[in-house]
């Protein structure tokens, strides 16, 4: 059976979800994992889910523009709660559960929620203790259908068991009711550094990040992606969105972003997969890890050096082939077989891995964009060039202001900050452009690159200035270096704190972790080091490093909803000042 595409024009992710299990019935929707098996639920199944989830909210009296709260962990009660209160008008506030007390009140208090969804019993107490600096919030509801012998909380079945009373009519009202400009939902930017402002996404936005400014094309029967990211962040929950406006088949597993089993892919055969490029690079290894393919690899990356170059022999041309086909028959064995592309977002995924998936012929499809303007741009097959995040979607608009800051303007773009208007006036000028706050360039193919944080720029003591972001990029795109933060600001030169990956380290030299010594996990790291200086200029080539022996915190590096990473330069001064202070105690230098 196939459908035609639909004009955008009208309708909004909750009308086009029904239109998709009116259409698809029977066909699988979700794919959830429960402990070492997936249980199917099909679309209209689950269609029956987010009507009874709509309508009982409804019937406890929660009316369309309120808002309601979503606070847990994948499930399959977070994606109806989601659904529900996209397609009914309420506008949902997607919160992680990892957040104080003190923000929940804060954020649940400024929003006004009078509802809010909970993983847990536990959670659900959390909030009623609240209760006295939340007095909107009227109904706590346990997605776990757990109970905390609270008359305030009500548990999922529950919900479902009221809401099944309701009638489609009024589900069809309610629906069909819902506008262009409706808010849709709210999402907290991080607290970390400041008070927590409400990201406003309407019901126009969600849909044109989805469309893209084209029309909607129902995805064939054998389509499957994997989602491995929470719905808590933005590009993971998109992902689940546009699922349900194309018709594509999800799944959802319950491992953590770093603990991916592959076996688990290798029995869903996904023909499309989600991550951020953190979790592709330990795809990656476990990859490389298999059979043989680390050795293949070796011999290929060789391979490509000459072929690039225009240097090789016929009977190397072959073996570069050959290699190929190998490495990437290995490849789509261990993902289950069906793999067409894989996705992710946030961050800038490695130039090597990026080469890696070129060459063997599956696309790895990134893009840029934040929680203020949605995705913004897409990076084809094969960028390799560190910065560069691809050509603008056909709905999005791109100026790069006099002082080098992106700004975009277009239908994907918030509205604002909720119940902030001064925030918003500092964020989105009168002609609706917002300022992004990243520093880039456009090529001269029309891709956007990104060279630094407008607000985040080192003042050298020869009076140059320097984007450390921009640096720190590229030297976490070196194999032998996990994370790294600049230091020099007002300072007699650059110098770098390095998480080094010792794992990558120790394959190099054919050891054992436990094996490597401190003066050769410095010399690797340096080695990486020397081939970001040679593409700087000499006033932003780094002279020392300290070696880091454990991530950094995640106060220092903040994630965003889009896996962007910001360096918190005042928490690092604070946190590492011995180390800092012991290499500006000397004044021998690299270089």
């Amino acid at each position: 059976m196939s459908f035609p595409e639909i004009s955008a024009s009208g309708l909004y992710v909750g009308q086009i979800f029904f239109q998709r299990a009116a259409e698809l019935g029977d066909r699988t929707f979700i794919k959830f994992q429960k402990c070492e098996r997936f249980e199917e639920i099909s679309w209209c199944d689950f269609a029956a889910i987010v009507s009874h989830t709509l309508l009982g909210l409804c019937a406890l009296g929660i009316m369309p523009g309120d808002r309601v709260a979503i606070i847990g962990e994948n499930s399959l009660a977070w994606l109806a709660a989601d659904l529900a209160t996209l397609a009914g008008g309420f506008t949902n506030v997607v919160i992680s559960p990892g957040l104080s007390d003190n923000m929940f009140a804060k954020v649940l208090g400024h929003a006004g929620c009078r509802a809010a969804f909970v993983h847990d019993a536990e959670t659900a107490r959390r909030l009623i203790d609240l209760q006295e600096q939340l007095p909107a919030l009227q109904q706590v509801l346990i997605m776990n259908d757990g109970g905390c012998g609270n008359a305030k909380a009500l548990n999922f079945r529950d919900l479902m068991e009221r809401g099944s009373r309701g009638h489609n009519a009024q589900r069809a009202r309610l629906v069909e009711a819902v506008g262009r400009n409706d808010l849709a939902t709210i999402m907290y930017t991080s607290g970390s550094t400041g008070e927590p402002k409400g990201v406003m996404r309407t019901q126009g936005n969600l849909l044109a990040n989805i469309t893209n400014g084209g029309v909607i094309t129902v995805s064939g029967p054998d389509e499957l992606t994997v989602n491995v990211l929470s719905l808590n962040h933005l590009f993971g929950r998109f992902g689940f969105l546009k699922s349900a406006v194309t018709g594509r088949t999800t799944a959802l597993v319950e491992a953590a972003e770093t603990k991916l089993d592959l076996s688990v892919l290798a029995q869903l055969a996904p023909t499309a997969l989600t991550v951020v490029p953190r979790v592709m690079e330990r795809i990656w290894d476990r990859v490389l890890a298999h059979d043989d393919t680390q050795a293949l690899w070796r011999e290929l990356e060789n391979l490509d050096g000459k072929h690039y170059s225009g240097l090789h022999t016929e009977a190397e041309y072959r073996r570069f082939e050959e290699l190929k086909g190998q490495i990437q028959a290995n490849v789509r064995r261990m993902l289950g077989g069906r793999i067409k592309y894989i996705s992710y977002g946030g961050a800038a995924m490695p130039p090597r891995i990026m080469r890696f998936f070129a060459l063997i012929g599956i696309p790895l499809v990134g893009s840029y964009g934040s929680t203020e303007c949605g995705g913004v741009t897409l990076c084809g097959l094969g960028e390799t060039r560190p910065g560069n995040l691809g050509k603008p979607f056909a709905n999005v608009e791109i100026r790069i202001a006099a002082d080098g800051e992106i700004l975009v303007r277009g239908p994907t773009v918030s509205p604002g900050y909720f119940k902030n208007p001064e925030a918003t006036a500092e964020a989105f000028d009168e002609e609706g452009w917002y300022r992004t706050g990243d520093l880039g360039l456009l090529e001269t193919d029309g891709s956007l690159r990104i060279i630094g944080r407008k607000k985040d720029v080192f003042n050298c003591a020869d009076g140059s200035n320097i984007y450390p972001g921009f640096i720190e990029l590229q030297l976490e795109n070196e194999p032998f270096i996990s994370e790294a933060v600049l230091i020099g600001d007002r300072r007699p030169f650059i110098a770098a704190l390095i998480v080094p990956d010792r794992q990558r380290i120790a394959e190099s030299l054919d050891h054992d972790i436990a094996a490597l010594s401190g003066s050769e996990i410095i010399a690797a790291v340096w080695r990486q080091i020397e081939r970001v200086n040679t593409r700087l200029e000499n006033y932003e080539r780094i002279r020392r490093i300290e070696i880091i022996p454990d991530e950094f915190p995640a106060d220092i590096r903040i994630i965003n909803h889009f896996h962007k990473v910001k360096v918190n330069r005042e928490r690092v001064g604070a946190r590492f000042r011995p180390q800092i202070d012991a290499i500006y105690a000397t004044t021998r230098m690299r270089g």
